[in-house]
């Protein structure tokens, strides 16, 4: 396998959420795309994002939240806090068939950056919000077997190579409708409630 051999659990994903998504990727823990994973036509804004979400388990905790605000008509700003720490995100909600995801992609900009698109499968919304990320050595690992299953690269990183996928927004939803019911393809899903 070309990226870190120990990968965090969802548990600990979960827990520090996209906001340290970044870094995970810089490590390879996560999948990233150049293209987004919707396109104009799929994009369904879904009022029961908007507000304050914390981790199901958390008790008191107040300083470890993702919050979702409108920005425009069909997308919102996800504002995650953990600790100190504050990342802000562009993110669509957007269904493809029966299945939903959310698409979201870093605000920061600088000139020679492009920002990466990561992919969550959103199994409901209410009474609690259950998502999953895409299983990072699923994929890996299948397109090692099957280079040709979807255009991808292979960039340094701090520990080694990291997969950036490069398919386009139409190849990406073929793979994904492809592989969405595959339990291996996605990982366990985490859980916040509304706080």
């Amino acid at each position: 396998m070309k990226t870190l051999k120990h990968l965090l659990s969802p548990r600990k994903i979960a827990l520090g959420a996209l906001a340290t998504i970044g870094l995970l990727a810089l490590a390879g823990c996560v999948v990233t795309s150049v293209y987004p994973y919707y396109t104009a036509k799929d994009v369904a804004f879904e009022p029961k994002l908007l507000g304050r979400w914390v981790d199901s388990d958390a008790t008191n905790e107040t300083n470890k939240y993702w919050e979702f605000a409108r920005a425009g008509t069909n997308h919102y700003k996800l504002t995650i806090k953990n600790g100190d720490e504050v990342k802000e995100f562009q993110a669509h909600f957007f269904r493809l068939k029966a299945w939903t995801f959310l698409d979201a992609m870093p605000l920061e900009n600088h000139d020679d950056y492009i920002p990466p698109h990561y992919l969550l499968k959103v199994s409901q919304v209410e009474p609690a919000l259950e998502m999953t990320a895409l299983n990072h050595k699923w994929l890996d690992e299948l397109l090692e077997d099957h280079p040709g299953a979807l255009r991808h690269i292979y960039t340094a990183g701090p520990d080694g190579e990291r997969l950036v996928l490069a398919a386009n927004t139409k190849e990406l939803q073929k793979f994904i409708l492809k592989h969405v019911a595959n339990t291996n393809a996605f990982k366990e899903a985490f859980s916040m409630r509304r706080q």
